[in-house]
């Protein structure tokens, strides 16, 4: 009986210096010091984009939505200035097209500069055909990243198959007027 007595006391005793070691509010704010310490290390990057260049007209592409387009979507650092469609290839009496390529105005794409590089053109890895005596159109939409996202980005947290990163010969700078 007495060892039956004592068991509860200390039943007891730890179950009141449990309730006494556990705080009584609790914080739903999300402002809490781990949060903040996390926030806090987290860099602030310079601006990046998830740019869209849709280039349409008489070229060598197949129809879409009664179009001939080519889409190639880029991930680029600060925001684009100006795209330009740059005449690579040799105009050829017995061929009906030309190769072209896009030239943009940025700060250099990601992954090939991890940070923002000098402003000025760069290629994008895409040789569109165009037929001769065409003048196709240039579409650009950009959208900006977040500072957690380029975080996760750069932290390879960040997955995304939609962005082609520039390979080849592609993001050397252009040598655009």
């Amino acid at each position: 009986m007495f060892n039956c007595k004592l068991n509860w006391f200390w039943l007891m005793t730890t179950g009141v210096m449990v309730a006494a070691c556990t705080p009584t509010t609790i914080d739903t704010s999300g402002n809490n010091e781990s949060n903040i310490a996390q926030a806090s290390s987290i860099p602030n990057y310079p601006p990046m984009y998830n740019v869209e260049v849709k280039v349409c007209g008489d070229i060598i592409a197949p129809i879409r939505d009664e179009q001939r387009c080519i889409n190639q979507n880029l991930r680029l650092w600060g925001p684009v200035k100006e795209a330009k469609l740059v005449r690579t290839g040799i105009s050829l009496p017995s061929v009906s097209a030309v190769d072209h390529k896009v030239a943009i105005a940025s700060q250099g794409c990601y992954p090939v500069y991890l940070q923002p590089s000098q402003p000025q053109f760069y290629w994008a890895d895409t040789i569109i055909q165009v037929n001769r005596g065409s003048t196709p159109t240039i579409e650009i939409k950009q959208t900006q990243l977040s500072n957690q996202q380029i975080y996760e980005l750069m932290t390879n947290r960040l997955t995304s198959r939609r962005i082609a990163t520039f390979g080849g010969r592609g993001c050397e700078p252009a040598p655009v007027n």
